[in-house]
């Protein structure tokens, strides 16, 4: 009799535990199924904000292959024109990305837990992402003020050039611009030139980095598919 009681109890005991563990999967799997549904949400609604900036980066790039082709041309006729290229050479956007989800996710360690191999390789490509955005912020910051605002300062007056989402804060008139010197100024071709080759770099990296995150995505949404508490 006692021993029997004795195996009753250990019985009890090993499906309270069995019972425990079911719970903490059950628990860690609906834990990982919202951040998975969050991380989803985030990564695409951040993957439209990139999309959006290289919108505005490609008019960017057009303007500033517009005053090249200005300076070119030597046409003075076209002075017109080149002032309303010019704005674009005064002009540094940056992108602003927030993935606070997808950071939490990381920080917190439950990236161990994630069973895909895909998946672990794109959140490797997630890092990666996040810096090649930050390297480029910092080139375009950089750039603008090592070489182009001192060469407008010197050289522009920039209320004249500047592009009309920016003219509403200016105050017009002052020292005028010598737009034909422009047209023989070696220093102007060149910071217009490094500036296209900057934001073409800039849309080619975004173009690879928007690659990355939507591979992400769709790792994510595997996964999401896999554990919806709904589905099992």
């Amino acid at each position: 009799y006692a021993i029997g009681e004795i195996v009753l109890v250990v019985i009890g005991i090993f499906l309270a535990l069995q019972l425990n563990n079911w719970n903490s999967d059950r628990i860690a799997q609906r834990t990982m199924h919202s951040y998975y549904e969050r991380m989803h949400f985030e990564i695409g609604s951040e993957i439209q904000a990139i999309e959006s900036f290289m919108i505005k980066q490609e008019d960017l790039r057009s303007m500033n292959k517009r005053t090249l082709m200005i300076l070119g041309s030597k046409d003075q006729d076209s002075i017109p024109a080149l002032k309303g290229t010019l704005g674009a050479l005064g002009t540094a956007w940056t992108v602003t990305v927030k993935f606070p989800v997808t950071e939490e996710f990381i920080d917190r360690g439950y990236l161990l837990k994630v069973e895909s191999d895909s998946l672990k390789w794109a959140f490797q490509d997630f890092a990666h992402v996040m810096e090649r955005i930050s390297t480029m912020n910092e080139y375009t910051l950089s750039q603008y003020n090592d070489r182009i605002e001192p060469f407008i300062n010197k050289n522009l007056n920039y209320s004249e050039i500047a592009l009309p989402v920016y003219q509403r804060y200016l105050v017009q008139g002052g020292p005028p611009t010598d737009f034909v010197s422009l047209f023989s100024d070696l220093e102007l071709w060149n910071v217009v030139t490094l500036k296209l080759e900057g934001l073409s770099m800039d849309i080619r990296a975004n173009r690879n980095e928007i690659a990355r995150l939507k591979n992400l995505n769709a790792q994510i949404l595997k996964e999401l598919e896999r554990t919806d508490p709904e589905g099992q």
